[in-house]
């Protein structure tokens, strides 16, 4: 039975991650992403959980900045 997904023995994500590049770079997958979409309404991808389905509301952007706030002011 041929494996439909290869199979990693050891995760090298930096590995993985050039030999994604590459593919996208020899099919054209950015330019044929933006070339599908041509004419349509702009699909939004927001920040994930918990404002993955819509926009966040102000407890989610009011927690984030408190944590960037501390982040940025410790020591």
């Amino acid at each position: 039975m041929k494996q439909k997904y290869r199979e990693y023995k050891i995760l090298d994500l930096t590995q993985i991650g050039e030999e994604i590049g590459e593919y996208w770079k020899h099919h054209n997958t950015f330019e044929k992403s933006i070339e599908t979409r041509a004419g349509h309404k702009p699909f939004i991808f927001y920040e994930g959980p918990p404002s993955a389905n819509g926009q966040p509301g102000i407890h989610h952007v009011m927690a984030r900045a408190i944590k960037i706030f501390f982040a940025a002011t410790k020591p």
